[in-house]
């Protein structure tokens, strides 16, 4: 797969969404600024459950965005101290910015699972439209069951799911053709008007938005494959309320990151400290009222190769000991 062009995808991507606006004006007493996400989703949770349980150790704020992408932007322009964003994001950026392959993870997080819809009964294919209406008895009908069936249909994609589904159409060879939607409930429209015969979203699992669709309507499509392309996982997940069991979705790590900052300085100070609460309240975060996505954390320090935050223990060491990969 050519990289310079997922990484100009990237770009183009990026290019398309609106500036992050700077942290709020009431975040008077603000020692790290973290890139989030979208109100109301997954990362803006786990923001909010890592200020609730090491907010009184290290203050934090939240700098709003339209996701991991958006993040890794305004990490290189030094907008964000630390954020969040998933590893094949970093791997399609790194080779173009020195500034995001230079950075740190300081925590592994959950996994940001692709959803992809279709309709139950098929998707017209190849059918004239009057006014945006498909006419009937035009064109065929297409059924979308697993990732095979997607092969040269259009898709589409939501937030993340924009980069990740280019990626995985050309490592799988779907030849997906894919418009970008402003939300879920956006794509959903355009797949009940016909215009696309697929949704993929991504999301922490469980997904409200999934979660509110109904059995008879949409279905949830299966990754059948024996492995998982790239750098990607197969996790499999429940949705009751589309039949769903054991359901074998392809899945993107997300990290938690930081630029490198020098030992001796403030910013790594506070990084250190954040990553020490947040290891030694792991357990807090897994067992109580907190976002599921916490649970899937078995190895604090799993960097998936990338460089990994050095840590507090770190700071005596030099520059070439401190730097180090954990697979």
């Amino acid at each position: 797969m050519n990289m310079n062009c997922i990484a100009f995808a990237a770009l183009a991507l990026l290019a398309t969404l609106p500036a992050a606006g700077a942290p709020p004006a009431d975040d008077a007493r603000c020692e790290l600024r973290v890139a989030t996400g979208p109100r109301g989703k997954v990362y803006e949770k786990l923001f909010a459950d890592m200020r609730s349980v090491c907010g009184d150790e290290v203050a934090l704020c939240a700098v709003p965005s339209e996701g991991g992408l958006q993040n890794l932007s305004l990490l290189s322009a030094n907008q964000a101290d630390i954020g969040l964003a998933q590893l094949d994001t970093v791997e399609a950026m790194k080779d173009g910015d020195d500034n995001v392959r230079q950075l740190q993870v300081l925590m592994p997080l959950h996994s940001n699972l692709l959803h992809v819809v279709s309709l139950t009964a098929g998707s017209k294919v190849g059918g004239r439209t009057v006014f945006d209406k498909p006419v009937p008895g035009t064109g065929r009908t297409v059924v979308v069951r697993n990732y095979d069936d997607l092969s040269s249909l259009r898709v589409a994609a939501v937030g993340s799911a924009q980069l990740m589904g280019q990626m995985i159409s050309r490592q799988l060879g779907l030849n997906i053709s894919f418009d970008n939607a402003d939300n879920d409930e956006q794509a959903l429209e355009m797949l009940r008007a016909a215009k696309v015969q697929a949704v993929f979203t991504t999301v922490g699992w469980p997904s409200p938005f999934v979660g509110k669709l109904r059995g008879d309507a949409y279905t949830l499509v299966r990754f059948e494959a024996k492995a998982a392309p790239g750098s990607y996982q197969v996790v499999k997940r429940n949705y009751q309320n589309l039949d769903a069991l054991n359901h074998p979705f392809l899945a993107a790590p997300n990290l938690l990151l930081s630029p490198p900052y020098k030992a001796s300085g403030s910013y790594f100070k506070r990084v250190a400290a954040l990553q020490r609460c947040l290891v030694k309240n792991l357990d807090t975060l897994q067992e109580g009222s907190f976002h599921p996505g916490w649970k899937e954390i078995r190895d604090a320090q799993h960097s998936y190769g990338l460089l990994l935050f050095p840590g507090a223990a770190a700071t005596a060491a030099t520059p070439a000991e401190t730097v180090t990969r954990r697979k």
